[in-house]
């Protein structure tokens, strides 16, 4: 991007000298708060709009890497040894890479935003707020541009402020108090000064406090700061500059951009008939169009829009409208957003390209309700395409933190943080093993509101000689975890409700997860494939008639046996296994579904015959029903024995009635 001058005229004034009390930092200030109130991740319900489709975990990580890449770049300590400055690195803004008040706002909104991620954050701000204490002009705002190495006011004139740096300083003194407390004297004086000097007559914003009362800049015009203001101060009048700026920039869309929303960098008449200034106002850019200063614009307004909805309706339809012409104007692309735009929506310059100029959009797609504008914009910023410095690079982090929702209003209106809550499913929710084995599922959690908590989780309703693990044994909520049941050869067959527990310090949740246990080769005991689970008569013999292996009607698991047919068979169909009782063992279990409508002679039946002394018992009696469902049958064994079981069917043949019986699930225990 080409170099950017913020300001190329500065208005007469004179130096006063600083007073002791301001020179002063106040014992409350140095001293630490046991730990921020807001904690990032600080997560928030928006009033309107959208969010990002990318997971909270996932949002915060990205301000995360960010925050630390801006903070490692541009927050820098000196030039005292109790200041931190920002840096305009990349920009060319102040000689030797200095602050000016613009940047030093951005700063102090942005540490306080992070404290809790970043354990030094109020050494960090108490350091930003006393280089402002350091350098303030005549009127006790901050000295807008300030040498890299001395920390000396250096640009024409008087030292004078910004209002848009003075007012966002003002809003990081505020968050500071309610992240830590002991701010308040220092953010009341502030805000006295500021209205003393940077509001005109009428309410409207001035461009800088030595400045004319005739003139405003939008992008100085961030409404929610200045409701935070009225909700913090009532000594002032904040209403009133509210009412206001809405009206000087409902005036200037109605007049000059109705259908885009547009704002020009500069405004005259602000204090009458609101209109664009001539075009080289204050700086060598266009000032009567959309410039480096009113890109910032949509930011405000969006941002404005999402904290308080509808009570912020002309914000959310100039979001919405400066929203879609961006879309339009760049092609969907936020890349392609020009950083110069004339108020009719077309590009002024199309060769100038930047950064933030896309990113600005962003708060006011979400506010829009355009799902799609807004993922495309949340992985734009992801990327420095043009290489931005510190004015790209800082409104990106700002952007970031109210996409990802952590962007908290400290104003007394504000909706509170939601409570901690959070979900747990498991996929598969069910799943058939052979005892002896094993049997995974996938458990994932998620944030349901508030932030990501640690999550423990457990199991309860195991059968006897089965243990449950999971990897990991915790998570943070919106992570998964494996759970792997692990059955013995003694596990008894049977489908048992396995419950998993999710346990965090907000709340308790559960999922169920189906456990189906066959014996070795899907039966139990000595019986091979007993559940039939191989998908056929492996380890059975058929001796006479009809018999398969079929998928339903089953007990448990995929399988069972078919003994007869669907069609008739005229005689006995017999499906048996010769095995020997183990030592332990004492019964024979079995589940059958008969379906019999024969007149006569047809029925179902199970033997037992025990091969060691010579006799027979009869498992399941001679039966002829249908429709009953699965009905379970058990017999006595001797271990050590040998024995055969028989599974039969008898058809009679007539025509038109079926006899058969489905034998699941033939077990030894």
């Amino acid at each position: 991007m080409s170099p950017r001058t913020r300001r190329t005229l500065s208005l007469g004034a004179t130096i006063s000298t600083l007073t002791l009390g301001l020179m002063t930092a106040t014992a409350s200030q140095s001293a630490h708060a046991a730990g921020p109130a807001h904690a990032f991740p600080s997560h928030q319900t928006y009033k309107v709009g959208v969010m990002p489709s990318a997971s909270q975990a996932v949002r915060d990580a990205a301000v995360q890497k960010q925050y630390d890449s801006w903070k490692a770049t541009y927050l820098v300590h000196g030039c005292a040894t109790n200041e931190y400055y920002v840096s305009t690195k990349g920009d060319k803004d102040a000689t030797n890479n200095g602050p000016v008040s613009e940047g030093q706002g951005y700063g102090m909104n942005i540490v306080p935003l992070m404290a809790g991620y970043d354990a030094n954050a109020q050494a960090e701000f108490n350091g930003l707020w006393q280089l402002v204490k350091d350098h303030e002009d005549q009127y006790g705002m901050m000295q807008w541009q300030l040498d890299g190495k001395t920390c000396k006011y250096y640009s024409s004139g008087a030292p004078d402020g910004a209002t848009d740096g003075d007012l966002d300083i003002g809003y990081g003194l505020i968050l500071a108090d309610k992240q830590w407390g002991g701010y308040q004297a220092d953010a009341l004086n502030w805000l006295s000064n500021f209205y003393a000097h940077n509001v005109a007559p009428d309410g409207h914003l001035k461009c800088e406090d030595d400045g004319p009362n005739t003139d405003t800049r939008p992008s100085d015009q961030m409404i929610d700061h200045l409701r935070a203001f009225a909700a913090y101060d009532s000594a002032h009048d904040w209403n009133k500059v509210i009412t206001r700026t809405e009206a000087v920039d409902s005036s200037l869309v109605s007049n000059y951009s109705s259908a885009y929303g547009l704002l020009p960098d500069f405004v005259v008449g602000a204090n009458a008939t609101p209109q664009p200034a001539p075009a080289h106002y204050q700086e060598n850019q266009p000032d009567n169009i959309v410039g480096y200063n009113s890109i910032r614009v949509p930011w405000h307004m969006g941002t404005d829009a999402l904290l308080n909805g509808t009570a912020a309706s002309f914000e959310l339809s100039d979001a919405t409208k400066w929203s879609n012409c961006a879309k339009q104007v760049s092609g969907a692309n936020p890349g392609k957003v020009y950083p110069h735009l004339n108020l009719n929506c077309t590009g002024y310059n199309t060769t100038d390209l930047a950064e933030e100029a896309g990113d600005a959009i962003g708060p006011s797609a979400m506010a829009a309700g355009d799902q799609a504008w807004t993922d495309t914009i949340w992985s734009y910023l992801q990327t420095n395409p043009y290489g931005d410095g510190y004015f790209g690079e800082s409104i990106k982090t700002l952007v970031m933190i109210v996409m990802a929702g952590d962007y908290w209003s400290p104003a007394a209106s504000s909706t509170p943080p939601p409570a901690n809550n959070f979900s747990v499913s498991d996929a598969p929710a069910s799943g058939t093993v052979t005892a002896g084995s094993s049997v995974s599922s996938t458990v994932s959690t998620a944030v349901v509101s508030g932030s990501a908590e640690s999550v423990s989780l457990t199991a309860s309703g195991l059968p006897s000689g089965a243990t449950a693990s999971f990897s990991p044994a915790g998570v943070t909520a919106g992570g998964g975890s494996t759970l792997t049941i692990a059955t013995s050869a003694s596990t008894a067959s049977g489908t048992y409700p396995v419950t998993i527990t999710a346990t965090a310090p907000s709340a308790t949740h559960t999922a169920t997860f189906s456990l189906a246990v066959t014996g070795p080769g899907g039966g139990g005991g000595a019986i091979v494939n007993g559940g039939f689970e191989s998908g056929s008569l492996t380890g059975w013999t058929v001796n006479s008639g009809s018999a398969s292996a079929v998928s339903s009607p089953v007990h448990a698991g995929g399988f069972a046996a078919l003994v007869g047919a669907g069609a008739e068979t005229n005689g006995l169909s017999k499906l048996s296994q010769k095995f020997t009782a183990p030592s332990g063992s004492s019964t024979l279990s079995l589940w059958y579904n008969v379906s019999c409508t024969d007149s006569s002679g047809g029925y179902a039946t199970v033997l037992l015959v025990d091969n060691t002394s010579s006799s027979t018992t009869r498992v399941l009696n001679r039966v002829c029903t249908t429709g009953q469902g699965w009905k379970s049958a058990s017999a006595a064994l001797t271990a050590g024995h040998s024995y055969t079981v028989e599974l039969e069917s008898r058809d009679d043949g007539v025509s038109g009635t079926p006899t058969n019986a489905v034998y699941d699930d033939v077990t030894v225990s």
